[in-house]
Formats: C-alpha cells, structure tokens, sequence
C-alpha cells in the first residue's frame, strides 16, 4: 500500500507540472439535474455522498417491466389475459370430451406451429391461447357432432415458457412456468439463493432490457411492489460479489473492468490497476464514484484523491459493481458528470453496470 502511495504521489507531482488540464470528453447534449434529495447529502472528510433514485416514470414504467397487479375481479391463480399461462410449442394437454366414446382422457403435444391432431375436428391451433380459450373454442368445435358437449382441457406438462436461473440459485437452470408466476414463486421454483448470492447485484433481463426491479429490496426488505410477474423466457441472475467488477473510467491510462475479487477494492487500488492517472489530463480532487444499490436506486460520490494521497483521509473501500470515473478537470454537478460517463460504460456493457439508473438520471 505504502508503494502504492508513492506512485500516486508522484502522479500527483507531474499533473501539477504539467500545466492545465484539457477536456478527455465533450459533452454532447445538455442534460437536466439528476434527482437528488439534498436532505441525504453525507459529508465524510474528503468524500461527499449523495442518495440518488430514478425519476418516478422510469422506475414505474418501460424498462421495470411489470407490475404486481392483476386484471380487476381476478384472484391469484385464476387465468387473467397476459397473467395466465399461454399455450406453446413443446407444451402436453389432456383433453375429456364427454359423452363421446373414445374420447376422454385425450392426450396430445402442441406442434411447432402451435396445433394439436384430435378426433373428428383433426388440427386445432392452440399456441398463444389459454386453456380456457381452448375449451370455449372446442365446445364450439364439437357442436356440430355432439348436443351441448361437456369438455375439459388441462395442462399436462409445460415446456414452451421457460425461465432461466443463473447464478448463485440452489438449483440454477430451466424451470418452466406453468401458470401465473411472480418473482418470489419464480425464484423457489430454483429452490432459493444461496448464502454467497449478491443480492444488489440480481438482476432480472427481458429480451434486451434490464428491468428496474429491486430484487433485493423485495427479498431483504419485503417490499412486495417489486414482486412483479414474470414473464416465459426471462432470466433471473444473482452472482457472487467476487465475480462481480468495478469500473474505472476516465481519465487513467487503462479503462477497464476491475474484478472485486474476494478480497474486495479500494478506490487507490483501481486506479492503480488502471495504470494511473493520465498527466496532464486527471483532476484527482473530484474523483466520482457511482453506486447501484438496485436499477434505479444508488449513490453518487465524489472523492478528494489528492488530499486522501495527501494523508488527509484514508482509502475509500468500493463496492462491486461501482463506476468510478477521474475526470479531466472541476466539473462542479453531476449532470457533465453523468453526460460523460454513460457513452464509456455503454461500451463495457454488461448485466452488472448501472446503465439502467445512470440512463434515467441523464434523460432530459
């Protein structure tokens, strides 16, 4: 650490002489002040900390991806258009038309093409309906051949919607929904987490999307509105804090993805992975660090590097997935901050970054 020490200083030495700083990004776009609550701003010594959340409209809409609720008059577990199960490719049924003989206890697999082969009506589409939907269309089907049929229909084996576990799961893999399923009943359905699962790094992904949804508010915290209903084809990924990384951005010579490791970071330690400040360019008195605690909630802090190098505060500890970014000169807010930051962290990518929170922080 005392080598570390030294090396910085001496980074410290030569950005002094080297004059004015120059700009690393243009800011292309102006963007609005990041919701702040001023009432939670924490200084301790040379660090400054701030709560930040996402604007109501993005926590509340597009990418959260659902809601908790279901269709008026309908109770958990009944079918309800886009909460019930939808019939599929791969999918079993069983099929009772009574009265008829040879025709109980009928049992057939949806096709690709979503279709069955029954007796009499021969192919009967039944992909992207319920199985309520089915028996009202086949009560309508064999009218013609029986007085006032008496049918049921019922799932057998489901096998078209999948949702995929990955991570730190008791049982990760494919399970298969088999009605109406929200995230807790999802997430049993892979038996739990395990003890080492880094709960504010879960995240749920939906096509392209990571969803707002706060697993580990709903999982630590109880907080049953982000207990959302999952969709077919979602996946749920929890992973440990040692695979996690944070990001140094900016102003140093190697941008990168740090592992957190098992022995965790420090901010002196990144920024000496990321082979130091550039001279000439790093302004280290501001150094900024973002903080996911969820989607859409977290914490921005900036950071005096130069008076902590300077023995007036010790090193600051990071949390895995942190962004931390050296920008290139004072910029006083947060809105260059996050303007500059975003196009970087958009090309390292990945399940884990904040893109989701410093997205809806920058949307004008």
């Amino acid at each position: 650490m005392a080598r570390m020490g030294q090396t910085l200083s001496n980074w410290i030495g030569r950005l002094r002489a080297a004059g004015p700083v120059t700009a690393l990004l243009v800011l292309t776009a102006c963007t609005p002040a990041p919701y702040l609550n001023p009432n939670t701003l924490v200084r301790d010594g040379v660090v400054q900390r701030i709560a930040v959340s996402a604007p109501a409209t993005a926590q509340h809409a597009g990418p959260r991806c659902g809601n908790t609720e279901l269709p008026p008059g309908v109770k958990n577990g009944e079918a309800a258009r886009g909460v019930s199960y939808v019939v599929g490719p791969g999918d079993n049924l069983r099929f009772n038309i009574f009265g008829a003989e040879g025709m109980s206890d009928l049992t057939a697999r949806v096709d690709d093409a979503g279709y069955v082969q029954l007796p009499i009506v021969e192919l009967v589409q039944v992909g992207g309906k319920s199985t309520r939907d089915i028996q009202a269309e086949l009560k309508q089907a064999y009218t013609s051949e029986f007085i006032d049929p008496w049918i049921t229909v019922e799932l057998i084996e489901a096998e078209s919607a999948p949702i995929y576990f990955l991570g730190e799961f008791r049982e990760p893999g494919v399970r298969y929904m088999s009605g109406a399923t929200n995230m807790l009943e999802g997430i049993a359905l892979a038996g739990g987490l395990e003890e080492d699962a880094y709960l504010p790094g879960a995240r749920l992904l939906r096509g392209n999307h990571t969803c707002t949804v706060d697993l580990n508010a709903l999982l630590r915290s109880g907080a049953f509105a982000q207990n959302i209903w999952i969709k077919p084809h979602d996946v749920i990924f929890a992973p440990r804090k040692e695979d996690m990384s944070v990001y140094v951005l900016g102003a140093v010579a190697l941008p990168q993805a740090v592992p957190f490791g098992t022995s965790g970071r420090t901010l002196l330690q990144v920024l000496s992975i990321a082979g130091g400040p550039i001279p000439g360019q790093a302004f280290l008195p501001e150094v900024r660090v973002i903080r996911a605690l969820a989607p859409t909630r977290g914490e921005l802090i900036v950071i005096d590097a130069q008076a902590m190098l300077a023995g007036r505060g010790l090193d600051f500890p990071l949390e895995p997935g942190d962004v931390v970014f050296l920008p290139s000169s004072a910029m006083g807010d947060w809105n260059v901050a996050l303007g500059q930051i975003l196009p970087s962290l958009q090309v390292i990518g990945g399940v884990l970054t904040p893109i989701t929170l410093i997205e809806s922080l920058n949307t004008p």
